[in-house]
């Protein structure tokens, strides 16, 4: 989708020709649906047939305990890395592990709450600091990204969100602009909480080992975490229906 708008937006800034309209050729969450519930089955089958399961089981109990133990120390040591982690492109579905990890409601705001921090950082340094490179490198896109947003820059940053375009580029290409730093702050709140509430969901719907181990490949299959898997793949087409006057 990210190539789409950004080849459009060359030709159209070439041409002076308006973007075409275009369809999404592949299902792209779909397939991510696909993979994450191939990807559960594959760990489901790994984890019970690991031949020293126990003593991975021990140490998972370990880190459990000491998350109910010690529980300010814990979030505050994952909303740390995961911030970190979050500045470094590339490292998708960390929010499916956090909430299988923390559980929905604390990796829920753990991950808005490192997400955005990481994307405000991304901004600042953006805007203060490689701006004129970002300039340089990204002209013709960084232009019209500028004339999107002083028409109406909040509906097309959650837009960017919601259409999950890449979260570095539209940090740092949002740095470059004129986008006020409180619009852009507020609205990436916004523009992530959907998925989210989602990964972070289906993260806190798998079960632990020792549940795998007892269960077998079964534990994995949750009628929960199939409607949400379900969901994901849906979530292209209610956009492109709540959205029809965007041009992609």
């Amino acid at each position: 989708m990210w190539y789409l708008v950004t080849q459009q937006c060359a030709v159209s800034t070439k041409s002076g020709a308006k973007p075409e309209k275009r369809s999404f050729r592949i299902p792209q969450r779909l397939l991510f649906a696909i993979l994450l519930l191939i990807a559960a089955l594959a760990g489901g089958i790994v984890v019970r047939y690991l031949p020293d399961l126990d003593w991975i089981a021990q140490r998972e109990d370990m880190l459990r305990s000491k998350i109910t133990t010690y529980p300010i120390t814990c979030y505050v040591s994952g909303l740390v890395v995961y911030t970190g982690l979050s500045l470094i492109p590339g490292t998708a579905g960390k929010s499916i592990l956090f909430g299988w990890f923390f559980g929905f409601v604390a990796a829920l705001l753990m991950v808005e709450v490192g997400l955005t921090a990481a994307a405000v950082l991304s901004f600042l340094i953006g805007r203060f600091l490689v701006r004129h490179l970002l300039h340089r490198r990204w002209k013709i896109y960084l232009r019209w990204l500028g004339k999107k947003f002083a028409q109406d820059g909040a509906f097309y940053l959650i837009w960017l969100r919601m259409a999950h375009a890449p979260f570095t580029l539209v940090n740092y290409g949002a740095g470059a602009t004129n986008i006020p730093l409180t619009t852009f702050w507020w609205t990436t709140h916004v523009g992530i909480l959907p998925a989210t509430v989602v990964y972070t969901f289906v993260g806190s719907r798998i079960p632990n080992i020792r549940e795998v181990a007892a269960k077998g490949l079964w534990a994995t299959v949750d009628p929960w975490l199939l409607v949400v898997l379900v969901v994901i793949a849906l979530l292209p087409a209610l956009f492109r229906f709540w959205f029809p006057r965007v041009q992609y």
